[in-house]
């Protein structure tokens, strides 16, 4: 904040300026009688692409090329439905175009959402593309170059960036109780205490309390036939009745309950009996309109092309390195 006082010996504090981001800023002036109001510095908009092969993980592939942290959080977000970032494999590559916002040419003041994406992963290439699918509640969706929704009715998982720690296994034996078949019906998400544990889906809290070796946990019902369930939080976010949107957190990783390590575990239910959602066929958002489709595609079609001309860091490395290598052998033929 600034504090602007009057130049007399007095020295009265006459306005006073809050600084609510790096953008948007509020004045109180008091002069004479007090008026507030709110306003906005200019802002300029840089296009920016960003490529990288993952050697270790998403994050640190972007991180090293001195990008926003915000910007590995809104791709994971755009890919959230499709791909499960517990699981990346080495050399799966990524391509991002988005805008950067800058204050007086120099100042750095965030990134905007992804404009376009291309990522492949196991090698499948996904596509990404923003697009504004409802003009009048002004919903944008990502759709891949098929004009099919990336979305799906579900996240693949609960948590951001856990590590998937033990899979749904009816057949599970554990030494501790004699190797005896004791069925795991959860998906566990290993993260640390306090992580953000998300809703996979939108629905209705049915449960949010504390029992036996669940521990602290949330029961979601989603519709007829789906329900989720979050157990051994450190604690709820939300109470029994509420209505929940994909997303929304709605508690955090703890360790109540019978368990030997921070985690979530994830239950899954379809039609009152629990599956593994790893292995479920996620029901898919509705596509975008036939009617919207031309357009689409006319948008899209610049921004693909763009995408297929980004090239990696590393294979431009390579071709330099071949094409030093060819001159050096040029030049040894040459002489």
């Amino acid at each position: 904040y600034v504090i602007l006082k009057s130049k007399d010996t007095i020295a009265q504090a006459q306005i006073f300026i809050y600084e609510n981001d790096p953008i948007n800023y509020t004045v109180i002036d008091m002069r004479d009688s007090v008026k507030v109001y709110t306003d906005k510095r200019k802002v300029k908009y840089v296009r920016r692409e960003v490529s990288g092969t993952i050697e270790t993980s998403l994050s640190e592939a972007i991180l090293e090329q001195g990008i926003d942290y915000n910007v590995t959080h809104n791709l994971a977000n755009v890919y959230a439905w499709t791909i499960d970032f517990s699981r990346l494999q080495k050399k799966d590559k990524f391509k991002v175009i988005y805008n950067e916002k800058y204050i007086n040419d120099s100042i750095y003041a965030g990134a905007e959402p992804i404009e376009a994406a291309f990522f492949e992963h196991n090698g499948k290439p996904i596509y990404a593309f923003a697009y504004e699918n409802d003009s009048l509640k002004s919903i944008v969706d990502y759709f891949d170059e098929d004009a099919n929704n990336l979305r799906r009715t579900f996240l693949r998982m609960p948590v951001e960036y856990g590590r998937l720690s033990s899979r749904y296994n009816l057949k599970r034996r554990i030494k501790h109780y004699g190797f005896k078949v004791r069925p795991h019906k959860g998906t566990d998400y290993a993260a640390p205490i306090g992580t953000p544990i998300m809703a996979t889906a939108d629905g209705t809290v049915i449960e949010s309390t504390r029992r036996g070796g669940n521990g602290k946990y949330v029961k979601i019902r989603h519709n007829g036939t789906y329900a989720t369930q979050y157990l051994h939080m450190k604690a709820q976010k939300v109470k029994k009745g509420e209505f929940v949107r994909q997303g929304d957190v709605i508690g955090w990783i703890g360790m109540t309950g019978s368990t030997a390590g921070p985690h979530v575990c994830y239950r899954f239910w379809k039609n009152g009996k629990q599956v593994d959602p790893l292995r479920e066929e996620l029901p898919q958002a509705e596509p975008l309109h036939e009617t919207l489709r031309p357009e689409y595609f006319a948008y899209i079609s610049p921004l693909k092309e763009q995408l297929d001309c980004i090239i990696y860091p590393k294979v431009l490395l390579e071709e330099e390195e071949d094409l030093l290598t060819l001159n050096q052998e040029d030049g040894i033929k040459q002489n």
